[in-house]
């Protein structure tokens, strides 16, 4: 099930936009992890900072808010239940957050100064003007994770927005498009303005979890006359209902009734591209044994053509209980082996 954005405001789901204002106000600057010195409050505080932020960049866009409302979270990633006219793969209603650029839309800021309960503490209001902090927006983190909040840079060269590219291990066996909306903070006319922006990453067959895409110069910016900075998605794959993922190879584990480890049976293997695999096996299976299915796993990117294998693992079920007739007839079967 999805996240529900309703809850984590705490807000009813006919909430205004005042409302939703309101309600990330207060819990922003209650989960800010500048807030939170001890590592794990700092941890949870860092989750529930980015959760805050992702159910108002979501709620406040109407558009956005209507595919939540009638299909949930997966609506928006293009999942199960998204809208008919968007393509599969094709994530144009999601967008990841930087859940400090939010921050500094609201106060000016992406820090909280100190121990301060007060954002407007901090010496970067002293470039607000008389507008206060909401006359204008400041980009600082682009697409960093909040687990790094630093404040804004001196440094010249433009900080890289590092994004996940969540994908099924179906698409990274057989490759895919994934259209990708992400939100960003340009400068027009010497003010900051925040944009979305489409990009297509063409995964490939193969790609590991952890794999980088650079996109050169699709990022932000954080001053007017500064360049604008990388904009970086990393693999990241769902946890599979039947195989995990080793490398190039595949692990399937089959429970087996101990009658069949004993005598031999055949395993019938749906593979990630709907083939189905009759796998026999005709040894003795013991609760170490693997059988390992050649060029039936993961293609590997770097080897077109080539694939990893199959790793088959069994979990042999014993019988609770045993009659002492079975008893005795096993006595006599096993005696000798």
């Amino acid at each position: 099930m999805g996240k529900d954005y309703y809850r984590i405001l705490g807000v009813p789901r006919e909430a205004t936009e005042a409302d939703l204002k309101k309600a990330y106000r207060k819990l922003a600057m209650k989960w800010h992890p500048d807030k939170h010195a001890d590592p794990e409050a700092k941890k949870k505080a860092e989750a529930q900072f980015k959760d805050i932020a992702e159910a108002y960049d979501v709620l406040s866009d109407k558009e956005r808010r209507q595919i939540y409302d009638k299909f949930g979270e997966e609506g928006l990633k293009g999942g199960a239940g998204a809208p008919s006219g968007s393509p599969g793969g094709a994530n144009v209603f999601y967008r990841e957050v930087d859940p400090s650029e939010i921050f500094s839309r609201f106060f000016g800021t992406d820090r909280m100064s100190g121990d301060s309960e007060d954002p407007f503490s901090h010496p970067i209001f002293g470039m607000a003007g008389a507008g206060g902090p909401f006359g204008m927006r400041f980009s600082t983190s682009g697409g960093r994770r909040c687990g790094s909040m630093q404040g804004m840079s001196s440094s010249s060269k433009p900080r890289s927005y590092e994004r996940d590219l969540v994908c099924t291990l179906e698409e990274l066996y057989t490759g895919t498009t994934k259209k990708m909306k992400i939100g960003r903070t340009r400068f027009h006319n010497g003010r900051p303005v925040k944009e979305d922006n489409v990009v297509t990453v063409d995964v490939k067959a193969g790609w590991k979890e952890g794999t980088k895409i650079t996109f050169s110069g699709e990022g932000g910016q954080e001053t007017p006359n500064g360049p604008p900075g990388d904009l970086i998605f990393v693999v990241k794959c769902k946890p599979h209902s039947r195989f995990t993922r080793d490398g190039s190879h595949l692990i399937y584990k089959v429970p087996v009734p101990l009658l069949k480890a004993l005598v031999g049976f055949t395993v019938p293997v749906t593979t990630l591209d709907n083939r189905t695999l009759h796998v026999k096996v005709d040894q003795v299976v013991n609760p170490k044994y693997r059988k390992v299915v050649p060029g039936e796993g993961m293609p590997i990117s770097k080897k077109p053509g080539e694939k990893g294998d199959l790793i088959i693992e069994f979990d042999i079920i014993f019988p609770r209980t045993l009659s002492d007739d079975q008893k005795t007839k096993l006595k006599e079967i096993l005696a000798n082996s």
